[in-house]
């Protein structure tokens, strides 16, 4: 995947940007292990913004934990995609490392449309 150079200058250890419709870019070594875990949705406001945060419950006793500002363009991208999300993992060099791929379900697509002020 071509990074967009906005994006690379946000990028650093341990933080995740949302970009490119409904793709997330996270720079860390800590890879998901299982490509199908189970996954939570957490949802916080920080000023105008929200905050999403992924669980990725590849290991029972440390799951990871991945969090994002979102805006409402990205909320609806996701939408559009039927709720999926797509975390690519790179390394310093933006080398790609890892996909995982988050599927919302119409719970967690509501609780998102609504905090970002788009409605049901």
């Amino acid at each position: 995947m071509e990074i967009p150079e906005n994006v690379k200058k946000e990028l650093k250890d341990g933080v995740c940007v949302a970009c490119c419709d409904n793709i997330v870019i996270c720079m860390s070594e800590d890879l998901p292990t299982n490509p199908n875990a189970d996954t939570d949705l957490e949802v916080d406001r920080e000023g105008g913004e929200i905050i999403i945060r992924h669980i990725i419950k590849d290991n029972p006793d440390n799951p990871l934990y991945l969090e994002y500002p979102a805006d409402r363009k990205f909320v609806e991208n996701v939408s559009k995609a039927n709720g999926s999300v797509k975390i690519f993992f790179v390394d310093q060099k933006f080398n790609e490392k890892s996909t995982f791929i988050v599927k919302l379900n119409k719970e967690d697509l509501r609780l998102l449309r609504r905090e970002i002020g788009l409605g049901p």
